[in-house]
């Protein structure tokens, strides 16, 4: 008679092993599979907000503004605004949420639930897939009782070689706060809405829009301990803030920081600033900071439509020539 045979313990083991070692092999192509088809999606969705950029300076003969800035009469004098990236709304298939919110008062732009839409609204091609910002509204503030909800960006307007904070802004990039009420650093001039033809170091070598990531865990240790406006650094990542003069904190990042720079260290960390007034310089930094969480570096938009992957290994002195619209000087494009 017959007599079936099995498999005995070192051939399964033998079997097993071979198993593990194919599928430890194959694991990190299917993630660079995954990173590659992020990384494309990404640039699309940036070539996109260029592109509708373009479009808009082609119809009105300037570009968006970065952030407008008014002050809301008496006895309140708080600040509203609108960003830009509501302006480009229109030209990025988004005309029916255009329409929805209050073109004269965005103040009234502002959802208090995360079903309230405007403001609220979670609009795909903001979002980078290998950034952190969730599918769903933004609780803000996201420490105690959120008192709004936001739909998150990935991407940064070029605001030149220091965007942030309002009275810091040097107003030498392609966005930036404009308005009756817009603020800027003393020695900057005052902000305009930008025409291409003001861009005169060249379309092809000027930065228009860049990646930013939401992923620091040393800058949310300092929101635990008050600071960031009760913010972790994925609540600075509305693209309607609406008003505040934070609200460029987060539409607008520039050369203030080199390309992934994060939080070097905890609060209350060796080397870290002991008061809030001494964190203010390294919280500018680390919200204008461009950086994505693709490895090695990050996607930018420049002002004639093209993208191009930039390292993080790039100087920072360099990156600020990308990002000033007219400082006059010379470079390859393979720099």
């Amino acid at each position: 008679m017959s007599r079936r045979r099995g498999f005995t313990l070192v051939e399964l083991l033998v079997v097993i092993a071979i198993i593990g070692t194919l599928v430890g092999l194959l694991l990190p192509a299917v993630q660079a599979a995954r990173e590659a088809a992020r990384r494309s999606s990404c640039q699309n969705s940036i070539k996109q907000l260029a592109l509708g950029t373009i479009n808009f300076e082609n119809s009105r003969r300037k570009l968006p503004p970065g952030y407008t800035q008014e002050r809301i009469p008496a006895p309140s004098g708080a600040f509203q605004g609108h960003s830009v990236f509501y302006y480009l709304l229109p030209y990025i298939e988004e005309s029916n949420l255009f329409s929805s919110m209050d073109a004269k008062v965005p103040l009234n732009n502002r959802a208090t639930t995360p079903t309230a839409g405007k403001a609220a609204a979670v609009v795909p091609t903001f979002l980078c897939p290998s950034d952190l910002l969730p599918n769903v509204p933004i609780p803000y503030p996201s420490s105690g009782t959120p008192t709004q909800y936001d739909g998150g960006v990935s991407y940064k307007a070029n605001g030149g070689s220091r965007p942030i904070f309002a009275t810091s802004s040097t107003n030498d990039g392609v966005f930036m706060c404009f308005g009756g009420a817009a603020r800027k650093a003393t020695s900057a001039p005052g902000g305009i809405e930008v025409r291409l033809k003001d861009i005169t170091d060249g379309t092809s070598k000027t930065v228009m829009f860049g990646e930013r990531f939401h992923k620091d865990a040393n800058f949310d240790t300092f929101t635990t301990a008050g600071w960031n406006s009760g913010s972790t650094i994925v609540s600075w990542a509305r693209w309607y803030p609406a008003g505040g003069d934070n609200g460029l904190g987060n539409l607008m990042g520039g050369a203030f920081a080199p390309i992934g720079y994060v939080t070097p260290w905890l609060h209350g960390g060796a080397g870290a600033p002991s008061s809030q007034g001494a964190w203010f310089t390294f919280q500018d930094q680390r919200l204008s900071a461009f950086g994505s969480g693709h490895p090695g570096g990050a996607n930018f938009a420049q002002c004639d439509g093209s993208v191009r992957f930039m390292s993080n290994d790039m100087a920072q002195s360099l990156l600020a020539l990308w990002c000033q619209r007219a400082d006059g000087q010379v470079f390859s494009n393979d720099q």
